[in-house]
């Protein structure tokens, strides 16, 4: 059924859920079910992370990196069952801000909605990055920095042009970039595993799964095998986009948990195939292969299932990417919106502004494209930087949500889930535990090491901006009860 199908009182219904969190309908409600699945798909895009970074893990420890997935996407779905848990209960726009706001208070609600804007903006300039990075050399033999910053630029532009037009236009790309990913994917995995199985005459086989010569030469470390594990890490992160369009999709309350679990068990599971077949499909060791500036997973297409499969894939992972640019952006820009709308940035006034006809807030997409671009003429267009950001900030506003769980299911003031929402029951406060754990690892990955020091520096200081910003400004207005979430005391 897709969203023009359901029945009036079902659009109804989503409404009145919204004004009972204290909104009127602003947004365009028309996400099917399966548009927020496909945006959920979209910002985890198996491509992106693939693609782009698929020496690293080598590079750190070897071959049995691969094996790193088994381990991340249990870790993941924890955090996943958590944000199902809540976007049941509260459907809204602006979700773990939503979320801590309401079950801890306003103050505690902006630093987890400032990190997770902060997230969504680097997100969203971090897969620009990935474009131009990947694709650059497609178009020129050996790209210079300006020419990697103006594809990844020019395609920014595009998609902020299609969030202008209004979220139909802009979902029904992602859709289709979504679904390009997924069946390419599955029949990229179907000739690997043929090829691997029966047809390649020279491949690592299954041998590479248990390499342990990381390609630096250095000893394998515990901080090395975290470092390994960051592929699949930054893989899936981004389904909560689910969650924060719900005021723009029909039956959020059933719809973003399903999209959410969806998407990262589809997508871990293929990831996992995919990077492993694609480990085992190489025609030499790691050390020969992986030299080189061609794109690793590019030339291995080329050489074991030849040209035609080549361009094939190249299509695809285009497409996904461009489709994950799409979602990161509208993301990024509802969660700007969410937070002008209730008086919590400066500018507030214009941004939470919604377009009469698109139903868009057309000056936070605007704010968000300044923003991408400004990034990654920042980091000269290299996409490794923006990432180690993206996932600390991301794992940031996990960790805080988990936090507010656990504060408000101690205090006994999560809202009751309706009858057919995901409910985690008794097991909320394991799994919050759980999930917390997870989230400090992640996080001393992206900080402790030498080479990520800087990311942490760099998070210090937007950190900083935020807490400055409500030293001096917000926190007057949220005890003034002129900025914050309605009904919701500072």
């Amino acid at each position: 059924m897709t969203a023009t199908d359901d029945p009036p009182e079902t659009r109804l219904s989503d409404a009145d859920d919204l004004a009972a969190l204290g909104y009127g309908q602003q947004l365009n409600r028309s996400m099917s079910s399966f548009t927020a699945f496909a945006l959920a798909f979209s910002m985890v895009s198996i491509n992106t992370g693939v693609v782009t970074l698929f020496a690293d893990p080598f590079t750190r420890i070897g071959g049995v990196a691969v094996l790193l997935w088994l381990l991340v996407l249990p870790a993941v779905l924890t955090l996943v069952a958590v944000y199902a848990h809540l976007s049941g209960r509260m459907p809204i726009t602006g979700y773990a801000y939503q979320w801590s706001s309401r079950l801890v208070g306003p103050h505690f609600g902006w630093f987890t909605g400032w990190i997770a804007l902060i997230s969504f903006l680097a997100g969203t300039a971090a897969t620009a990055a990935a474009i131009g990075t990947v694709f650059a050399p497609e178009i020129w033999e050996n790209p210079t920095t300006h020419q990697i910053q103006a594809l990844s630029i020019g395609c920014t532009i595009v998609v902020a042009a299609l969030n202008i037009v209004g979220v139909k236009i802009a979902t029904r790309v992602n859709n289709f970039g979504a679904s390009i990913e997924l069946v390419g994917t599955v029949l990229l995995v179907l000739a690997l595993a043929a090829g691997v199985l029966v047809f390649f005459d020279h491949t690592q086989g299954l041998k590479i799964l248990t390499d342990t010569k990381p390609l630096s030469g250095n000893t394998i470390t515990l901080g090395s095998v975290a470092l390994a594990g960051l592929l699949p890490v930054y893989v899936l992160l981004g389904w909560e986009g689910a969650a924060d369009l719900a005021e723009e999709t029909v039956n959020p309350r059933k719809a973003a948990p399903r999209a959410m679990f969806r998407s990262v068990v589809i997508s871990g599971i293929i990831g996992f195939v995919v990077f492993a077949l694609l480990a085992m499909a190489m025609p030499t060791g790691p050390a020969q292969f992986l030299s080189g500036s061609e794109n690793p997973v590019l030339k291995l297409i080329s050489e074991q299932l030849g040209p035609f499969a080549r361009a094939l894939m190249t299509v695809v992972a285009f497409a996904s990417i461009f489709a994950c640019l799409i979602a990161n952006m509208a993301v990024a820009t509802r969660m700007t919106f969410a937070l002008s709308r209730d008086n919590m940035l400066p500018g507030s006034g214009r941004l939470q502004r919604v377009g009469a006809r698109s139903k868009a807030p057309v000056q936070a997409i605007i704010l968000v494209t300044v923003v991408a671009i400004g990034l990654n003429l920042l980091n000269s267009g290299l996409v490794g930087k923006i990432y180690a950001m993206v996932g600390l900030t991301y794992y940031l506003t996990y960790a805080l949500t988990m936090i507010a769980t656990a504060i408000a299911e101690k205090r006994k003031t999560i809202p009751k889930a309706t009858e057919g929402v995901f409910d985690l029951g008794r097991w909320l406060n394991l799994v919050v535990a759980l999930g917390l754990v997870w989230c400090v690892a992640v996080i001393a990955a992206l900080t402790v090491p030498a080479e990520n020091n800087q990311n942490a520096v760099t998070v210090l200081i937007v950190l900083a901006i935020g807490f400055l910003w409500w030293l001096f400004v917000l926190r007057h207005r949220l005890k003034a009860g002129t900025a914050g979430p309605p009904n919701v005391h500072p």
